[in-house]
């Protein structure tokens, strides 16, 4: 996720999250029910768009840009045509904004029994907009959202079952093409609240000059990566090894954790639902982060978000450098000189072995909502913009911003632009996983954490004020209750 008239500024504008400070945190009588809406947790929702949170999004807001749902040109309705609102939020620049609404105007082109309105909403309250038109019956029919929405809503009973169209799709090799994980991490509660349509990964980029002139090879394992930080570590002549996030109130800070996390082997619940902060896979990794940061960081990194973490790598004070796809774009047009020294560490093996050799991929959704009045005319929109040929457009209006779902895209010209690109595509579908992984039965406490992985976990101790055992055992009191589910 990066687009020229992007500033990819973090927590907010480059990640649709809350401003640092006013982001949802944990109190105890914060709880989800099926029937009661839940105004914080659902705008902790926001987490991932994405990712993210979740999960989410690196686009920021133009300026000037009206606040709220703001309903695109298209072609004019069909007498008698079925009316149908979409609203999604600015996934990215201009271009891809534009791609977009093209791609919702074909539809009515070709579909002229039906007409879709595309309203585009402002990542900052994009969540109380959806909530407040939920509860006043006039949700849209169909929408977009960070990676967490569906089972928000699901919980609610505000998401409609499209568990037919997964059928279909499984009947016509449409998932044979599809990442596992796009579809698998939909099964919720024995419906299928949602379908992702594109995935937003993170990664390690490296200064592949910086490797040669050490006579280093590229790390592929915890050990090795250690090794090769602190051959790169030279303070003293103005050049940390490593660049991350660790800001309080940032959902840029949980990222690189929880990357830590999978590939030592954890997760975020187990399989009953029950959350595993407390665990030994999660004090490995945050263990592992407070060595990587004491002894190869900046000083300042208990403050960063990504915007700091780019900065620090493109003026060439950082040999490596956590981040996402858009970190490509912007390397590519502020630094053009330093973009062929760049590469991409590919997944490592930390403790969990091989079989944990993930990266974080937040699979971004579409849904329908159950009060839609026009359920199958919603499925037939939702199954032509799901087409690879119309995801690819989308796509391609923005490369290294959108990662596919389809393995078949991969020999696109998009994602052949150039080494970066093609590679991160590649681990994207063989190691991207996110934050629900593997399994979905604590989704809706995973949907609701807001920045607490950040405020309760990472900040207090790379910032000195907790050991690694103190933070995740009070994580694990602390958050348990976001975890809790109607009997």
């Amino acid at each position: 996720m990066g687009s020229s008239d992007s500033s990819h500024k973090s927590d907010f504008d480059a990640n649709g999250s809350p401003v640092a400070g006013a982001s949802p945190t944990p109190a105890a009588g914060l709880r989800q029910t099926r029937r009661t809406f839940s105004r914080s947790a659902i705008a902790a929702g926001a987490m991932l768009a994405a990712t993210g949170r979740a999960s989410l999004a690196q686009e920021s807001t133009p300026e000037g840009t009206p606040p709220g749902p703001q309903a695109q040109p298209t072609v004019p309705p069909a007498e008698g045509a079925v009316q149908l609102e979409y609203w999604d939020m600015q996934w990215g620049g201009e271009a891809f904004m534009a791609q977009l609404q093209d791609n919702v105007t074909e539809f009515n082109k070709a579909h002229p029994e039906i007409h879709v309105t595309f309203q585009q909403l402002a990542w900052g309250d994009y969540t109380q907009k959806i909530l407040a038109a939920v509860q006043a019956g006039s949700p849209p029919d169909i929408s977009g959202g960070d990676s967490g929405i569906p089972f928000n809503m699901a919980a609610q009973e505000q998401a409609l079952d499209i568990s037919d169209l997964f059928e279909a799709w499984k009947a016509d090799g449409t998932f044979e093409d599809m990442k596992p994980w796009g579809y698998e991490k939909w099964n919720f509660q024995g419906i299928n609240p949602g379908i992702t349509w594109q995935l937003d990964t993170r990664g390690i980029f490296y200064r592949k000059d910086l490797l040669e002139q050490a006579g280093l090879k590229v790390p592929t394992t915890w050990d090795e990566w250690k090794a090769a930080l602190e051959a790169l570590h030279k303070p003293d002549e103005g050049l940390m090894a490593l660049a991350v996030p660790g800001k309080q109130g940032s959902y840029d800070t949980d990222q690189f954790y929880m990357t830590l996390v999978f590939q030592a082997g954890g997760s975020l619940a187990d399989e009953a639902g029950n959350p595993t902060f407390d665990s030994p896979e999660q004090l490995a990794a945050l263990e592992f982060e407070k060595e990587l940061v004491e002894r190869f960081a900046a000083p300042g990194t208990p403050s960063w978000t990504f915007t700091e973490v780019m900065r620090s790598f493109e003026q060439g004070t950082a040999a490596m450098a956590f981040g996402g796809g858009w970190f490509i774009d912007d390397i590519k047009t502020n630094v053009p000189d330093l973009f062929d020294k760049v590469g991409l560490l590919p997944p490592l093996v930390g403790p969990g072995g091989p079989d944990a050799q993930f990266v974080v991929s937040f699979a971004n959704p579409w849904m329908i909502y159950k009060q839609t009045e026009h359920p199958e005319e919603a499925k037939t929109f939702l199954k032509w913009m799901m087409l690879p040929e119309n995801l690819l457009k989308l796509y391609a209006s923005e490369p290294g911003g959108k990662w596919p779902v389809f393995n078949s895209l991969l020999q696109e010209p998009v994602y052949q632009e150039n080494e970066l690109i093609s590679t991160m595509a590649q681990h994207t579908l063989e190691y991207g996983v996110d934050y629900w992984y593997p399994n979905t039965a604590a989704a809706v406490g995973i949907s609701s954490m807001g920045t607490s992985i950040a405020d309760l976990i990472v900040n207090p101790v790379i910032s000195g004020k907790r050991t690694p055992k103190e933070a995740l055992q009070d994580a694990q009191s602390s958050l348990e209750p976001l975890f809790q589910r109607p009997d």
